[in-house]
């Protein structure tokens, strides 16, 4: 049996990443053995009491809707439409081809992102402006591609670089509603959620009903 020490840190691990478990045990609205008991099976953590004792030692701070609340009233919330998510197959040829295929026709800087990844290497941009690249694009090269999708962008303040768990919250706000993510892109302060365009108005209608409850 592990000791008590590992197993706090492996609870406070599991709990980092299910932001919404950490805000039962940081208001005190948990059943201490239910949720023992679910940790210990899906993570493999042997011991309840010993998980017990981790949730009930966890301080309480405000983790999961204070201080997040916070930020979400202070940050900006844009919303923008008609946007293709390219995504090909990765090497650095690939990417060379999306710098030189989109330099002459971009004269926004917000127009496109190009994103690399272990997995491909991807460009998300405006509908209108992928119907002028796309047949330059190998469709050898394409592993998938989605147009008309939308896109909610929150710019926070610098502080969320140092706030654990954040982009967390601000993702469960969404799934736990039912709104798929088809896309996620977090740098620096700013989040931006690419959306089905059916969820992008719910998703903004969350976000400004969270701001309203600061």
């Amino acid at each position: 049996m592990e000791n008590n020490n590992s197993v706090a840190s492996r609870v406070r691990e599991y709990l980092d990443h299910n932001p919404d478990l950490w805000k039962a045990v940081d208001m005190g609205v948990i059943n201490y053995s239910a949720m023992a008991r679910a940790i210990s099976s899906d993570a493999n953590i042997q011991g309840e009491d010993a998980i017990v004792a981790a949730l009930k030692r966890i301080p309480r701070s405000g983790y999961s809707a204070r201080r997040f609340r916070e930020i979400i009233k202070s940050s900006t919330i844009e919303t923008r439409s008609g946007i293709t998510v390219l995504i090909l197959r990765p090497s650095t040829e690939n990417l060379r081809m999306l710098i030189n295929v989109t330099r002459n026709i971009v004269e926004s800087y917000s127009e496109y992102r190009i994103i690399q990844a272990s997995q491909g290497c991807g460009l998300v941009i405006g509908d209108d402006l992928f119907s002028r690249i796309g047949q330059l694009i190998p469709k050898k090269e394409i592993i998938d591609v989605e147009q008309g999708l939308g896109e909610l962008i929150i710019i926070s303040p610098p502080v969320i670089k140092e706030m654990k768990g954040y982009v967390s919250y601000a993702s469960s706000m969404l799934s736990n509603r039912g709104i798929n993510i088809v896309q996620i892109v977090s740098f620096y302060t700013d989040i931006t959620f690419i959306l089905k365009p059916d969820d992008v108005l719910n998703a903004l209608r969350i976000f400004m009903s969270e701001k309203s409850l600061s």
